[in-house]
């Protein structure tokens, strides 16, 4: 039973919510303010619309009554009237009847509007009419004088009546006015909020793309130690941990082709070594005389094997980019431009080339000296294939704004537009001039790419005055280390 509870609280805990369920409570949350402000205000509105309905009810039923008792005192003062000339009894009975009736109608007056205000006038009017109907029906008194603060009392208040009941609506309807005001405030308050809450997941599920973005950058770089823990939905975690499967597969991928290319090169190089070998003792004729016709024969044999070692070399180089770890030392470039001098000496010396450099650092840089190395050697090497004899290949090292800036010129054919896009793909072969024999492996411009990718720096072509080609390298310089 413990460990059935463990499993339900792990599984509680590992739990996590899909991206629709993640977009139903965000949209809950951003609705629920707008929800409850609607639900208070239609409350209150409904509210205020029932008083309103109250107040014209009952004004309708005040001024119904009192229009009614205003012509029964209207009837009674013709009757009263008539009397004085008649002289009837059964008029009298009736007259009597009728201040009953009005009597009776203002307490009923008294009952439909019991406030205060309302109270006073109905106690002004009974007091009125109990003196006129003393006056009139006990005094027997035939003034017509006596009706006429009743007249203007009932004037009076009709007069009130209608004040008092556009003062009402006014009120009632300023209240509603106010209410419909509260409520566009609110809204007006609570639209941000609902755009935040909106905005917020948003942000959050973009987050998390990004990380993935990187993840996947991270990968398209050969980046195959990165842990990969993508949190988030439960899509995005799936689709994490179908991301660190897809590394797993990659980086086994790349070990065996990197195994493969390794053992490959390395297995050419022995019978090479032995072919080379054997053409220099047919050439050097130790195992006996050969003709011309043979010379020429082993001269070409002799050029493809060298063509055959640069290639080699150039897999080798490429194979050691591609799994270098960019060791940082301190970079003297006095010394490796005598190291390179020495590198290109009989190919400058057989083709009356030369290099012509410009270096403008003095002291040492903390940068990868091997990498660097790599990318001068390719760069100027491809330069002295595209130059003629006689030609100059241009180094100039500088820094700028704490960057260091490496431009190779050479005077060669230049490099085609429509070529710019394909040179850096690896065995790629441009189309090369006539002048030009000599044939790389297709990996040097590679090499050079993926070795400035490697030190986080950037690579760029332009065509050089009046002929040839400029390959301009910008690396950053890492702070607190070398010139600053």
């Amino acid at each position: 039973m413990p460990r059935v509870m463990a499993q339900k609280y792990q599984a509680m805990v590992n739990w996590r919510p899909n991206l629709i369920s993640q977009f139903v409570m965000s949209m809950l949350l951003s609705l629920l303010p707008l929800s409850l402000v609607v639900i208070v205000f239609l409350n209150a509105l409904n509210k205020q619309l029932a008083v309103t309905q109250q107040i014209v009810s009952n004004n309708y039923q005040v001024t119904k009554s009192f229009n009614i008792l205003k012509q029964e005192l209207n009837s009674l003062e013709r009757a009263t009237r008539q009397n004085w000339v008649l002289k009837s009894k059964s008029l009298d009975s009736l007259i009597v009847d009728k201040w009953q009736s009005s009597l009776h109608s203002i307490d009923e007056l008294m009952q439909t509007a019991p406030s205060e205000q309302y109270q006073r006038q109905w106690q002004r009017l009974t007091t009125t009419l109990q003196l006129a109907y003393t006056q009139l029906v006990k005094e027997k008194q035939q003034q017509a004088e006596i009706f006429l603060p009743i007249s203007e009392l009932l004037a009076e208040i009709t007069l009130w009546l209608r004040d008092k009941n556009e003062l009402q609506i006014t009120n009632n309807q300023h209240e509603i006015a106010q209410l419909q005001g509260a409520f566009i405030n609110w809204l007006v308050a609570l639209i941000p909020l609902t755009l935040l809450v909106g905005g917020g997941f948003l942000w959050r599920i973009s987050g998390r793309l990004k990380s993935l973005t990187a993840v996947i950058d991270q990968l398209g770089q050969g980046n195959w130690q990165q842990k990969i823990a993508v949190q988030g939905s439960a899509e995005l975690v799936e689709l994490g941990n179908k991301l660190q499967w897809v590394q797993a597969q990659l980086h086994l991928l790349e070990q065996q082709k990197d195994t493969f290319l390794r053992h490959v090169t390395h297995e050419l190089k022995t019978p090479l070594a032995s072919m080379v070998e054997g053409t220099e003792l047919l050439k050097d004729e130790i195992v006996g005389p050969i003709t011309t016709e043979q010379q020429a024969v082993l001269e070409l044999i002799s050029q493809s094997m060298v063509r055959l070692r640069t290639m080699i070399d150039s897999l080798l180089s490429y194979n050691a980019i591609r799994s270098s770890k960019n060791s940082v030392l301190e970079v003297n470039f006095d010394h490796m431009i005598n190291k390179i001098n020495s590198h290109f000496e009989h190919r400058l010396t057989a083709r009356k080339q030369r290099l012509v450099w410009h270096n403008g650092v003095a002291k040492p840089l903390a940068l990868s000296g091997e990498l660097i190395e790599m990318i001068l050697v390719q760069l100027i090497s491809n330069g002295l294939k595209f130059s003629q004899q006689g030609q100059a290949v241009s180094i100039v090292i500088a820094l700028q704004h704490k960057q260091l800036i490496i431009t190779i010129s050479d005077e060669g054919c230049g490099i085609k537009e429509h070529e710019k896009a394909h040179i850096f793909s690896a065995f790629y072969q441009g189309k090369h001039t006539k002048d030009v024999t000599l044939q790389g492996s297709g990996l040097g411009l590679t090499i050079v790419k993926e070795s400035v990718e490697q030190l986080h720096g950037q690579l760029a072509i332009e065509q050089n005055s009046p002929q040839g080609c400029r390959f301009i390298i910008t690396l950053p310089i890492i702070k607190n280390q070398g010139v600053s």
